[in-house]
């Protein structure tokens, strides 16, 4: 169905046949194209009035283009309710995999933001914690950097997302693309834990490997915590 007929006819569902009658010759004399001009414009509308009237003033075929709106009426409704739905799946999911994390369940927090990720695969969070708990269990590293990278393009100024890659890129032995997320994290929010804990131990010449992740960890923790 490409046109709404009531609209282009400017008459109501619950017109007469007169009505439509009446609207179809004001109409098709106003962009009539000898009338309005040989525009492409108007013998498309001229084209549209006629398909209008040709369905409307014919009671079978009007019963059957009703028909046709309700049907599409009640789709575009229930695929609303279904992507509610996912929506609220997605964020069940979510609430779940964030208490795994505080406990360090980082396999457990992938499943559930796996989950998530495939109910509502735009949410910047769900891919930023997704790419962050991958590089936690060291694996999938590339698609930890792309889940990571896709959240940032949604939401550049936001500071988690960034301190997330710079963890990313961490595990994965880039410290110097590591730091620049980190100091990109800080640049939106000086106060985010992750980013000044690693950038304090850059800053104080110590040689930041596996051992403080640890301490680091404590501060996605304290993430969690202050969200509940």
């Amino acid at each position: 169905m490409k046109a709404d007929y009531y609209s282009i006819l400017e008459v109501w569902p619950t017109s007469s046949v007169e009505e439509v009658k009446s609207n179809y010759f004001r109409l098709a004399k106003l962009y009539h194209p000898d009338v309005a001009g040989d525009t492409p414009e108007n013998r498309d509308n001229f084209k549209l009035i006629n398909e209008a009237f040709s369905i409307l003033s014919n009671p079978q075929k009007r019963v059957e283009y009703d028909e046709s709106l309700r049907r599409k009426k009640m789709r575009s409704r229930g695929s609303v309710a279904i992507q509610e739905k996912d929506k609220r799946s997605a964020q069940l999911a979510f609430t779940q995999a964030r208490e795994a994390i505080k406990y360090g369940q980082f396999d457990k927090a992938v499943l559930l933001l796996g989950s998530a990720i495939k109910y509502d695969p735009d949410d910047p969070s769900y891919n930023s914690w997704y790419g962050f708990c991958l590089a936690m269990m060291n694996t999938k590293l590339h698609e930890a950097r792309d889940a990571c990278k896709k959240a940032i393009q949604i939401e550049f100024y936001n500071p988690e997302y960034h301190a997330n890659l710079g963890m990313v890129y961490f595990k994965a032995g880039l410290k110097s693309l590591a730091v620049k997320h980190f100091n990109e994290a800080l640049k939106w929010d000086r106060d985010n834990a992750v980013a000044r804990k690693f950038m304090s131990k850059m800053n104080g010449g110590d040689d930041v490997k596996e051992g403080p992740i640890d301490k680091l960890f404590s501060a996605v923790k304290g993430i969690f915590a202050k969200a509940n």
